[in-house]
């Protein structure tokens, strides 16, 4: 049974520098215990704080009263409800209740003696947490980021899942400008930094690969001195994200020079083979992720493991025990097709390597590869979607099926190779439209786009013509 850290309503009211309505004397306050903290009324339970948020959807002030009647202990909000809570609770008034979530959980992160990994880089962050917490549970009670809790929300309430028994935390951090990285470490304050790699991922936000390079290495940048920032080897920023480290650098990679590095990599059907080598120790391991990119991400897991103190063996153990993350390489046969789902985001880097896996895939078989925008690539999308198109057909691919706006430039350099049927759309509408009459018995077919895309709805709809007789 977990322990949880408890702390007052009148320590989290000094934290996030709340007034209390109703007044409330501080006694009171310090004996109102917050067990747990929820962000969603339909989550709350009894002792909880309900801290009420706003997003582009609905607003957590709606829910104050269906987050009081399941129990809340209290509500940190921006403004008072029309109808007070039934029953009455403290409530706390703040100018900015995102602010007060990151200060609720800096204050909660005092009381754990976890260690914190934090994780980031332009491609590969989430496949690396996973990664990490599957090997540092061979020896740890872990707790890692949920999908897509990587930002300003996601990293507090990562921190508020750990209790007094949680041995390691690792929580994913992704950003959208300069600065928004080191605000997270302030709240985490891990002792150990993963920089993954660095690309042209979020280019049209920040202008230049130089730029996210900056952004990215705000977290090794936060260390503590006795901290290790782990870096890949085989990236050219790694001496310049090294340089602005205040502690121990660790690399990961293929290089040579790299302390935890992989030899004789074999990528073979849906996983991979490799040698791992660590300081004087290796150890054979069978990966079952898809790509050569992936032992990359397997390298970066088995660095954290190898700094807390892991034996190889374990390392090894919990590689080839890998989850496969929701919608980044998953491989399901449907019917006669065999389809890669890869749909949750998009960058030149990461198609690249999902082209690598449809081709080591496919083998003889026919290959297809529905490929979408590739957003936030500002001024340099033209140039990057027709590479990508170019590089698609010179691999052979069949068919190229390019959905929406910005893929125009991807249908455009595919178009100036020879041997591919191109096809551009506009929507996921259109290319679900036409994918009935453009497939083949026996195609293997990528799917993938960046997130604004949503094309897991052409995953769907490629299962339901599989799932359809065909002549």
């Amino acid at each position: 049974m977990t322990r949880p850290v408890t702390l007052s309503l009148a320590e989290l009211a000094r934290a996030t520098g709340a007034r209390v309505h109703p007044p409330q004397d501080q006694r009171t306050l310090e004996e109102l215990t917050v067990r747990g903290v929820s962000t969603d009324s339909r989550t709350v339970h009894p002792g909880d704080l309900f801290v009420a948020l706003r997003g582009p959807r609905t607003d957590g002030h709606r829910f104050i009263g269906a987050a009081a009647a399941r129990g809340a202990v209290g509500v940190v909000a921006a403004v008072l409800p029309e109808e007070p809570p039934q029953p009455p609770v403290p409530i706390l008034l703040v100018g900015d209740t995102l602010r007060a979530l990151g200060a609720i959980a800096a204050r909660y992160r005092r009381e754990l003696a976890a260690q914190v990994v934090g994780v980031t880089g332009s491609v590969g962050k989430t496949t690396v947490a996973a990664l990490a917490a599957a090997v540092l549970g061979q020896r740890y009670r872990v707790v890692c980021s949920e999908e897509t809790w990587n930002a300003e929300i996601g990293v507090p309430l990562t921190l508020l899942r750990a209790t007094a028994d949680t041995e390691v935390v690792v929580a994913e951090m992704a950003m959208r400008g300069l600065g928004q990285i080191r605000e997270l470490v302030e709240i985490a304050r891990p002792r150990i930094g993963v920089i993954t790699n660095i690309g042209e991922t979020h280019l049209g936000l920040l202008g230049s690969v130089e730029r996210i390079a900056r952004a990215k290495g705000e977290l090794v940048e936060g260390l503590p001195a006795d901290g290790t920032a782990i870096l890949n080897a085989d990236d050219p920023w790694t001496d310049y994200l090294a340089g602005l480290a205040p502690c121990r650098i660790l690399r990961f990679g293929l290089s040579p020079e790299a302390e935890v590095r992989a030899e004789h990599v074999v990528a073979a059907g849906r996983g991979c083979t490799f040698r791992l080598v660590v300081g004087g120790e290796a150890a054979q391991v069978r990966l079952p992720l898809p790509g050569r990119h992936n032992v990359g991400n397997a390298l970066a897991a088995a660095a954290v493991a190898t700094v807390l103190g892991v034996a190889l063996a374990a390392v090894r153990a919990g590689l080839e025990l890998a989850p496969q993350p929701s919608r980044r390489l998953q491989v399901e046969e449907a019917g006669d097709l065999l389809i890669i789902n890869d749909t949750y985001n998009a960058s030149p880097r990461s198609v690249r390597a999902a082209l690598d896996v449809l081709e080591g895939l496919a083998g003889e078989r026919r290959r297809v590869a529905i490929l979408g925008d590739m957003r936030e690539l500002g001024d340099e999308s033209p140039r990057l979607h027709r590479e990508i198109g170019r590089e698609a057909a010179q691999r052979g691919t069949a068919l190229i099926l390019a959905v929406g706006p910005e893929a125009t430039a991807l249908a455009e350099g595919a178009r100036e190779e020879v041997g591919s049927e191109v096809i551009h759309v506009p929507d996921r509408e259109a290319a679900a439209a036409l994918l009935p009459a453009l497939l083949h018995p026996g195609d293997v077919i990528l799917v993938k786009g960046s997130r604004a895309m949503a094309l897991e709805t052409l995953v769907e709809a490629l299962r339901g013509i599989a799932a359809r007789p065909r002549r």
